[in-house]
């Protein structure tokens, strides 16, 4: 890690220019040559630190001497990072002034008087700056000078860019080795026993760390016939220490599908009680380690009302736990062996060996079963060399992996590191630091993707590599975490993109050996207090659980003063007055984070404000309040954070503005502020933010204070989803032909909602009109226009368009012609009360020559769906006077019109006056698999089954459902969770 923290602090050092570093050592008699000097150490170590990195795991001295290497590094980043901010403050101040030119004489007067009392803090500044440097420079070499002592190997040093991992991330379902261990748990769920006389059967999986035990209780758990067998089925992970009421509003929470509001525990227990009552349950405990049977006791007594046939899956490492839980040693217990020589090799070359030859595969099997020998059976440890050795094609880097001194490491007990110690690295520095820096979540933690890359980069570990942004770069390196089995059970989104993870329990472990000093997670639930006895001086990142509604820290702050990463999850129901007292002192005391997450557990506590003190984090490159919704304000001394990366506001309902200054949030990437309902307008300085990647909402707003359209056309790197929320809006002439989005080229997801009280509904279509988004747009939603019917021309531009929704377009009497969107896939329509009639015009076709003989309206729709049309009676559409008046002639014969020739699933919901649905396109749309109908008391008599009118024409699709109402739930917030 020591080696990557390096890179940093040299990168810091070169983007000081020689002219700065001249100004600030000038103030300091005899320090010009310190830049120089500081670079030539950091070099020279960069030199011996492979060689030193591999050594340490067996030579004390050598671990001792890269800790004080590290612990100078930090202070070095720490100064110069301070440098670098001061040069970008005074550049800020310069732009500021320039925009305030042509105020009157009084205001420049005031302004010289600021610039110049800057100016005297700049001196003042650079001469600390100087005095630091010199005092770290020389600890630096007095670190640089010792390293002859070690005999140190140089060269080595890894600064590959990383590989590209083509494959995708394998899937854990593939289990090797294990089908009868699997049966076994399977055989032990679901059959009964003739002395089944007990309500509940407790099963164990026992096995060291890496086993796979969770793996096969996860399959046991989602198999089909498990699934039916068990009326309710409950996922704990228990992990170490066993706390009893944790486990019950689990539990609790599952079989209520939220979050329960008791509080008692003996109210929980008698609500688990009923909720289990006379029901077969099935209740998995996921890494037990207490062998103390007392705390099981009051659990059991809860499930006690359940049916037999009820089961217990507990996995644990140690037999003892089983027995103390209740499993029988010779009927209840599963013990599970190391996986033999020929079943490690399946596995191994499941991971190892894909796209390989024949012949290679030949070449590398004598290696490769010598390397399996040392993995003693573990599937972790196997799965771990397999995926390392993946992206390893020649013979002599195969020989290096089983040659490594890593086997041989002193003082490590489980049998898993080493093969983990191997994989590790095998991995360029930067992701080393970006694998350790994850010891900071809990055990069985739900890790989100774009978060913990947010958080990467706000410590330095994501670069941009040439044109390659580091959100790009920042996928690059989770991926390949994944691909070494670094990263397990994971979540993924509609489109089959990961969105989340979580670690294995020992690859947890290893991370937390790796970052003993470093990384630190704690509970504080105002009863244990092993916090107590942690070492806390050199923490530099943490993560604290807040679990009472007292949010107070029984540790001193100061005692975190390196601190970079503060991750504080508070309890929902946490007095305010105490978040905000802790808060401030974090702000007061904490200067040099770079990361903050400040958020309730679940939805319900907040805080009010932020302290003004927010504006002396100058190192802060993230900061994440979401779900905050008590906050009604950010200080103007938020605007004071230049080097601020992540603003993530999400779910702050009561913030009604941003700051004023928010313009000198100059290096301000990501703006997360979704369901932020009150907010009124954008601040003007939005549009100097060009580096803005993501903005998930903004508001339209007239007024000289607010960023128009016009300005947020210049944010042209916006990428992803943007939501325009149109309050107010003036139309202007001028702005109909000024193209506003069409460099947007990242952009993805448009939503353009209308819930102004103040919009007058004319300037809608003209506001719409002016957008001109970029052709790389694939989804665009409409919400809540007031005024008529419109279809913008730039739709028929979007050659990528595949979705559009429209929702609660009230005041439209009709359908805009969406057959002319060559690309769309998914159309969905809710809430159109005027709507009577949906005829031809839907088609798109117009009148006039055909210079084709083949017309396609919607070529590529895949689903349609209606939903809440309460005035709407008529669906129909005359083909043959279509094609007529498409041809312009009387004889149709040579054109041919086809409508939704890809039609599979058709919806409609709540539409009690629809009469009926066009003949011709169920008779002509063979690939209609799905129909649901649902509350349409008229189509439902004409398609009964057997029996209705227009039975013949639907009877032959795959899958029709017909309800007395609707049986989906469609929302404008596509994709929420």
């Amino acid at each position: 890690m020591a080696e990557s923290l390096i890179s940093i602090v040299l990168e810091q050092l070169t983007s000081i220019t020689v002219e700065q570093a001249a100004q600030a050592f000038k103030l300091v008699t005899g320090a010009e040559e310190e830049a120089e000097n500081l670079t030539s150490n950091l070099r020279a170590i960069q030199e011996v630190l492979k060689d030193a990195e591999e050594r340490q795991m067996k030579e004390e001295t050598v671990k001792h001497w890269l800790n004080r290497l590290r612990d100078v590094s930090y202070d070095i980043d720490d100064v110069l990072d301070e440098w670098n901010t001061a040069i970008l403050k005074r550049q800020i101040e310069k732009e500021e002034s320039t925009v305030t030119d042509h105020v009157p004489p009084p205001k420049k007067v005031w302004s010289f008087a600021l610039s110049s009392c800057f100016c005297a803090r700049q001196v003042v500044l650079k001469h600390d700056i100087a005095v630091k440097i010199q005092q770290l420079n020389k600890r630096l070499g007095d670190i640089a000078n010792e390293r002859s002592r070690y005999d140190f190997r140089t060269g080595g040093s890894s600064h590959e860019q990383i590989r590209n991992i083509t494959t995708s991330v394998i899937d854990k379902s593939v289990v090797f080795g294990r089908e009868d261990d699997r049966k076994a748990i399977k055989d032990m769920l679901l059959c009964g026993s003739s002395e089944e006389t007990l309500n509940l059967r407790i099963i164990s999986v026992v096995g060291m760390g890496g086993m796979g035990k969770t793996t096969l209780s996860q399959l046991a758990y989602n198999d089909v016939e498990v699934k039916s067998h068990f009326e309710k089925r409950i996922w704990v992970c228990v992990s170490d220490p066993f706390e009893e009421e944790r486990i019950f509003v689990e539990i609790l929470e599952s079989l209520l599908r939220k979050k329960p509001n008791l509080a008692a525990k003996n109210n929980i227990q008698e609500k688990i009680s009923e909720l289990v009552s006379k029901k077969r349950i099935l209740l998995v405990l996921d890494d037990v380690w207490t062998e103390d049977s007392s705390k099981w006791d009051s659990l059991k007594a809860s499930l006690k009302s359940s049916s037999p046939g009820s089961r217990v899956l507990v996995t644990s490492r140690k037999k003892e736990v089983g027995l103390a839980m209740g499993s029988r040693s010779t009927t209840d217990m599963l013990m599970l062996e190391k996986l033999s020589e020929d079943k490690c090799w399946s596995l191994f070359s499941h991971l190892a060996y894909p796209e390989r030859t024949r012949e290679e595969r030949k070449n590398l099997e004598h290696i490769g079963r010598k390397i399996l020998e040392k993995c003693q059976g573990l599937p972790l440890a196997v799965k771990a060399l397999g995926s390392l050795l993946r992206s390893k094609a020649k013979e002599h880097e195969w020989q290096s992996i089983l040659d490594s001194k890593m086997w041989e490491i002193p003082g490590v007990e489980n049998s898993v590191f080493p093969p983990l110690f191997l994989s590790y690295y095998d991995l360029s520095p930067v992701l080393r630091q970006c694998f350790s820096y994850c010891a900071i979540f809990p055990k069985d933690y739900k890790i989100k993707k774009d978060e913990l890359i947010k958080l990467w980069m706000a410590q330095g570990f994501v670069k941009e590599i040439g044109n390659r942004g580091r959100e790009i770069i920042g996928e690059d390196y989770f991926n390949t975490l994944a691909m070494h089995s670094l990263f397990q059970d994971f979540e993924k989104d509609k489109n089959d993109d990961i969105i989340g993870c979580k670690m294995h329990d020992v690859v947890h472990d290893f991370a937390q050996f790796l970052t003993k000093k470093e990384c630190l997670f704690i509970e504080i639930d105002g009863v244990k207090e092993s916090w107590k006895d942690l070492y806390f001086k050199n923490i530099l990142h943490s993560m604290l659980m807040l679990k009472t509604e007292d949010a107070t820290l029984p540790i001193p702050v100061s005692n975190w003063k390196k601190l970079r990463t503060l991750l504080i999850k508070f309890n929902h129901r946490a007095d305010q007055t105490s978040l905000e007292s802790l808060l401030t002192k974090v702000l007061d005391q904490l200067t040099c984070l770079r990361a903050i997450y400040f958020s309730p557990d679940h939805p319900g506590g907040s805080i009010k404000g932020l302290p003004d003190k927010i504006g002396k984090l100058i190192h802060l490159r993230c900061l994440i309040l979401s779900g905050n919704r008590d906050l009604i304000k950010l200080p103007e001394a938020i605007c004071d954070l230049c080097n601020l990366q992540t603003l993530d506001i999400t779910e702050c309902w009561g913030l009604t503005e941003l700051p004023n200054g928010i313009g000198k949030l100059v290096n301000l990437v990501y703006l997360e502020n979704e369901k932020m309902y009150s907010l009124r307008f954008m601040p003007k300085g939005m549009e100097r933010l060009t580096c803005l990647r993501t903005v998930k909402e903004f508001v339209v707003s007239d007024g000289g204070d607010s960023c128009s359209l016009q300005g947020l056309g210049k944010l042209t790197l916006l990428q992803g989803d943007l939501t325009i929320r149109f309050r107010s809006y003036r139309a202007e002439a001028s702005e109909a032909s000024e193209p506003r989005f069409s460099a947007m080229t990242g952009l993805r997801k448009l939503t353009l909602r209308f819930d102004g009280d103040n919009l007058r509904p004319e300037n809608e279509a003209f506001a719409v009109e002016a957008l001109q988004p970029s052709p790389s747009i694939e989804s665009l939603v409409i919400e809540s226009p007031r005024g008529p019917t419109f279809f913008p021309s730039w739709m028929m531009s979007l050659k990528m368009l595949k979705s559009v929704s429209f929702f609660t377009c009230d005041k439209w009497e009709s359908l805009p012609p969406m057959g002319k969107l060559p690309s769309l896939e998914s159309l969905i329509i809710v809430l159109m009360d005027k709507v009577k009639k949906v005829g031809e015009e839907f088609l798109g076709i117009e009148t006039g020559d055909s210079s084709s003989s083949v017309i396609v309206a919607f070529p590529n729709l895949k689903t349609l769906v209606f939903w809440e049309m309460g005035e709407w009676e008529e669906w129909e559409y005359d083909y043959e006077k279509i094609s007529r008046s498409r041809g312009g002639q009387e004889d149709s014969s040579c054109i041919t019109i086809d409508i939704m020739p890809r039609l599979q699933s058709l919806s409609i919901f709540d539409c009690p006056k629809l009469k009926a649905l066009p003949r011709h396109l169920l008779q002509n749309t063979p690939t209609i698999n799905e129909l649901e109908i649902g509350d349409c008391p008229f189509l439902e008599e004409r398609f009964e089954e057997g029996r209705g009118e227009d039975w013949p024409y639907i009877s032959n699709i795959p899958n029709i459902t017909i309800t007395k109402g609707p049986s989906v739930d469609i929302s404008s917030e596509e994709g929420e969770d």
